[in-house]
């Protein structure tokens, strides 16, 4: 019986393949996680009772436009999302997406580069996946980690801000999601963005950046989007195989 961790109600079915780790389906609090951002409320909600959209959702309003089309779409990657919440009126919206859950038809395989996150239905361009979630820990927690085991699905997001940057660790090595499956590509289909939903911490969501096709495996980028120094690259060998392939492995995981 595999073990699996429940603090919000959501629609996720997927579960390990090894018995050993522990399933949750969004972040928990882990050594060094910062209580209050973990259980602070949001400083917005809105009073919809239709249809939430700009200008009139106090929650899209942060982001200066809407953050998913009709069809819940990512319309843009270059801005922060804020997704209606508990606070909110409204039930059901266009403004309520990652915390619905990851998608249906995911599937973990194993193939040469070991286990990897493949689709059985094909995907569209903006359309949302599943989240990486994990322990949310600190700095020094992860450090410490890093140093006991070379293999670690550790991932540090740096945010910055007009006044202040804000850094948040995931660690999904032993308690995480289906998310923890996916492999790097260095010419990956998808990507990582941000959604801030009730809380401070974000949700870290990963949306696809171009059309996937049936049985192809779900991808995104280790070391952020765009390219990254030379001085990121590790020792471990890359086998993304895509025209661009760097040879190795980002040095660290996550968005800077």
């Amino acid at each position: 019986m595999f073990k699996k961790l429940l603090f919000h109600q959501r629609e996720d079915n997927y579960d390990h393949i090894n018995n050993t780790l522990i399933y949750t389906i969004t972040n928990i609090p882990g050594p060094g996680c910062n209580m209050n951002d973990f259980n602070s409320c949001p400083n917005q909600m809105c009073n919809c009772t239709d249809l939430c959209h700009t200008p009139n959702c106090e929650c899209i309003a942060l982001a200066g436009y809407n953050n998913y089309d009709e069809f819940g779409k990512l319309i843009s990657v270059d801005k922060l999302i804020y997704e209606c919440n508990d606070l909110c009126k409204c039930t059901s919206c266009q403004n309520r997406n990652v915390q619905l859950g990851p998608r249906i038809g995911l599937r973990i395989s194993h193939f040469n580069k070991g286990y990897g996150l493949y689709t059985d239905i094909a995907i569209e361009k903006g359309q949302f996946v599943c989240e990486y979630a994990g322990e949310i820990i600190d700095i020094s927690e992860a450090q410490r980690r890093s140093n006991l085991d070379n293999v670690n699905y550790i991932f540090v997001i740096n945010e910055h801000f007009s006044d202040h940057t804000t850094t948040t660790v995931i660690d999904s090595t032993i308690i995480g999601n289906i998310g923890r499956y996916i492999n790097h590509s260095c010419q990956p289909n998808c990507m990582i963005i941000p959604v801030r939903i009730d809380s401070l911490i974000p949700r870290l969501a990963i949306f696809a950046v171009k059309d996937i096709q049936c049985n192809e495996e779900i991808t995104y980028n280790y070391g952020g989007e765009g390219s990254y120094s030379q001085n990121n690259l590790s020792e471990v060998p890359c086998l993304c195989e895509s025209n661009n392939c760097k040879g190795f492995l980002p040095h660290k995981r996550g968005l800077f």
